[in-house]
């Protein structure tokens, strides 16, 4: 099953990230940890990790784009099969 990941709050006083770049892209096989995206906040900018290993559904915010903490920022699939069934269906 596909599963969207939100932005994590990687500080106390963190309200949003901004999408500095992807490292990946749709249809790309992920191995868990793998840096998937460059996110810079009000203070740092972080590195986003894989938190499962499968195949990148789809990117929900674009490079330069601001999300929420808790906003689905990735769907990742659990395989291809599950990666197929999810493309079919948007």
């Amino acid at each position: 099953m596909a599963t969207e990941y939100p932005l994590p709050k990687w500080g106390v006083t963190m309200e949003s990230g901004t999408v500095a770049e992807w490292n990946v892209s749709v249809g790309d096989i992920v191995t868990e940890g793998q840096v998937l995206a460059s996110i810079d906040t009000d203070k740092i900018t972080v590195e986003l990790e894989a938190p499962v290993p499968g195949v990148v559904a789809a990117l929900l915010a674009g490079e330069g784009d601001d999300v929420e903490v808790g906003a689905s920022i990735i769907t990742i699939a659990a395989d291809q099969q599950d990666y197929d069934s999810y493309r079919a269906n948007l």
